[in-house]
Parts: C-alpha cells; structure tokens; sequence
C-alpha cells in the first residue's frame, strides 16, 4: 500500500512533463522555422541586389557595345565601298581601270573592323553557367542569343583575319610591288577579293545581327522586363 501511495504523484507527474517537453520542442521548431525563413528572405534580397546590380552594369555594357557596333559597321561600308567593287568587274571593265587606281586602293593595308566586345559581363556569366543567376527567363534568352552571335562572330572573323593575312595580303603586295598591273595580276587578285569580301560581308552581317539583338536588350532592360 505505501508503495502504491509513493509511486501516484510520479504518475500524477507525467502528464505535466510532457506538456513541458512538447511546449519546449514546439519553441524550439518555431526557433528553427524563423532562422529558416529569415535566412531565406536575406537570401531572396541578395539576390535581388544582385540581379539588379548586374542589370544595371548589363545596360552599361549594352550602350557601349552599340556604339562600338555602329562605328565598327561603319568602317566595314567604307571597306566595302574601297575594294568590294573588284569582284563585281568584267575582264573588260577590270582592263579599264588604272594601275594607279588599283594601287591606291588596294595597295595599302586592307583595313577592317571586327568587333570586340565591351567589358564581357555577359559572356563571363554565358562561359562560368552562371547564366542561371538571371532569374528573368525571357532576358536570359536574349542573353543566351547574344552569346551565340558573338561565338559565329568570332569564327568568321578568326577566317576573315586568316585569310587575309596569309593569302590576301602577300599576293597583293606581290603585284603592286612594281605598281604595274597584269591581266592576270588583275584577274587573281579579283578572285581573292571575291573571297575576302565574301567573308567581310558575313562579318558586317554578323555584327548587324548583333546590333539588333544588343538593341532588343537594351529596351528590355530599360522597360525594366
């Protein structure tokens, strides 16, 4: 009996310590749920700050790209204008033409301009796959689009470059060296300029191609899109 009398206040006991260690386990869930939640609002607003931050730096690499692009496209006309009518004369219309003619325009460096990205912010975010920081799928596109021009313009103007380099531009110094020119001096260095000018148009189109897109971008990032 007086063990019996000993052991109910434990039992009696029990209930209240559950109450206790449940109340206790419920602070302590709560605790935990609040650092989750601040961790992720602090988060969210970091990389908010982030993307707008890395909007604000696109813009600017944008603005300088077009007028890179608008000069560079520029320059690339005047090229055309100086050698690109070679290609287009008869065998009649090219025997026409002054040796003084050809030399002036050909017998000098043939200049163009191939396009070099301002600052690389994109492309850096495009090669490191950070692209996905950019939490704007639509802006992303754009981006991803922007990438890939600029890689198909960096292969035509690595054959561009190659060709005028190593073919072009030792046979043209060739035949101008005596500032006289033959017939079939005519004949093939209109057949290489055939094939530079060739090349350059896909250059200046590229760059076209770029123009439009970097446009596009940058009334998206204005629109705030």
């Amino acid at each position: 009996m007086s063990q019996e009398v000993a052991e109910a206040p434990m039992k009696r006991a029990t209930p209240r310590s559950s109450r206790r260690l449940f109340s206790e386990f419920v602070v302590v869930l709560l605790g935990v749920f609040l650092a989750l939640a601040a961790e992720s609002w602090w988060s969210e607003r970091a990389d908010r700050q982030f993307e707008r931050e890395l909007r604000e730096d696109m813009l600017a690499e944008f603005e300088a790209n077009l007028r890179i692009l608008e000069s560079d496209i520029s320059v690339n006309d005047t090229t055309q204008i100086r050698f690109g009518f070679l290609p287009r004369l008869t065998d009649a219309e090219l025997a026409a033409v002054s040796d003084e003619e050809l030399t002036r325009r050909l017998g000098g460096y043939l200049d163009w301009a191939g396009f070099d990205p301002a600052m690389g912010i994109v492309q850096a975010l495009v090669e490191s796959g950070n692209l996905r920081a950019v939490d704007d799928r639509p802006l992303r596109l754009l981006l991803s689009r922007w990438a890939g021009l600029l890689e198909e313009k960096r292969r035509f103007n690595l054959q561009t470059v190659d060709f005028q380099n190593m073919v072009v531009t030792p046979a043209v110094a060739r035949v101008a060296a005596d500032l006289r020119w033959t017939a079939a001096e005519r004949r093939e260095v209109r057949d290489l300029m055939l094939g530079l000018s060739g090349l350059q148009q896909a250059v200046v189109e590229n760059q076209r191609r770029l123009r439009d897109t970097a446009l596009e971008v940058q009334r998206y990032l204005e629109n705030g899109g």
